[in-house]
């Protein structure tokens, strides 16, 4: 008797440690939004982490809560762009080697946590022939076919995050040909998001696949009209108050072209911009403080006028992101 009492004591205690888990995630979701109106991008940077790693303890008590995997992506993509990839260009700027290594290979191991999760999630949901890793090792044509299986626009969410982490991932390690050979799974994901759900995430999937096609000049595979479009149709849809959009298009799109009036124009009227959209404060004002950096690093993104190809003429120098799309912070 005694045996079995302690059995089902030691049996109702994990039951309301999984209650006590599973009502934090949902708190934890709700109170979210909070953290993307701080004007101090400072106190996010500081607050992220100890958010990740309450995430990392509630999976392991609740493994079969997706929503707490799937906000747990978004908050190590989100921290990997919007912090640790940010003082990573900053040590750039310096050419302090230490620093740049140092916080290149944070967001790599923040970029590959979030992509395991996404593999993870994919799996739970649909395991059948080895699941995501399954379906990644046999090939391109069995990973879309793969993806093809999420068809509710729920999904939309651990699809494009999974997408996030790996392509920002290969966009810190493009010089490995292992790495830069994945580029068409993570670029699947975004085609997939687009089918499902193209408005996600303030309309996310486009800048994602505009920033694909701004990968590099016409001549290697790149294509400028398309990655103007979905650029120009985010910023519309946007009403351009999310400002990272007009910085990636900057970044990706008016290096592509070599466009540095364009580049010049987009990354001010970010300086300038109010506090245009008090929900996406945060990110915006990470969108300013990059913005000033890559204006202020004009020349090494632009041939000497002189030298310079006529705006929109193609320019095999121009070296625009990999596959990328805005961060916002993590709910």
């Amino acid at each position: 008797m005694g045996i079995m009492a302690a059995g089902l004591a030691l049996g109702q205690a994990a039951c309301m440690q999984r209650l006590a888990a599973n009502s934090t995630a949902r708190i934890m979701n709700r109170a979210s939004p909070a953290l993307q109106t701080f004007s101090d991008p400072a106190l996010a940077e500081a607050s992220l982490p100890y958010s990740i790693t309450q995430m990392e303890g509630l999976l392991l008590v609740i493994p079969d809560n997706s929503g707490l995997r799937v906000n747990l992506m978004r908050a190590l993509g989100s921290f990997g762009f919007g912090f640790l990839e940010d003082r990573m260009e900053e040590a750039e700027v310096a050419d302090d080697e230490g620093r740049i290594e140092h916080y290149r290979n944070r967001a790599t191991m923040a970029y590959l946590r979030g992509r395991a999760l996404g593999f993870e999630q994919l799996t739970r949901e649909e395991g059948a022939e080895g699941g995501a890793q399954g379906a990644y090792r046999r090939g391109i044509n069995a990973w879309k076919s793969y993806l093809r299986r999420f068809d509710d626009r729920e999904h939309a969410g651990m699809v494009f995050w999974l997408g996030y982490n790996w392509a920002r991932h290969i966009n810190l390690n493009k010089e490995d040909p292992d790495v830069l050979a994945d580029l068409p799974y993570a670029v699947a994901c975004f085609e997939r998001v687009m089918e499902l759900d193209p408005t996600f995430n303030y309309h996310a999937p486009l800048v994602a696949m505009a920033s694909y096609h701004a990968r590099a000049a016409e001549s290697l595979g790149g294509n400028a009209a398309e990655a103007r479009r979905l650029f120009e149709e985010a910023i519309r849809l946007t009403d351009g108050r999310f400002l990272t959009y007009k910085v990636m298009m900057a970044r990706a799109y008016a290096v592509m072209i070599q466009d540095r009036a364009l580049f010049t124009r987009l990354l001010q009227e970010v300086i300038d911009a109010g506090d245009v959209w008090p929900e996406q404060r945060l990110a915006n004002q990470i969108a300013k403080r990059r913005a000033r950096r890559y204006l202020a690093q004009i020349d090494n993104y632009f041939a000497p006028a002189e030298d310079a190809p006529a705006a929109g003429a193609d320019s095999s120098d121009a070296t625009p992101e990999a596959p990328a799309a805005p961060a916002a912070a993590a709910e």
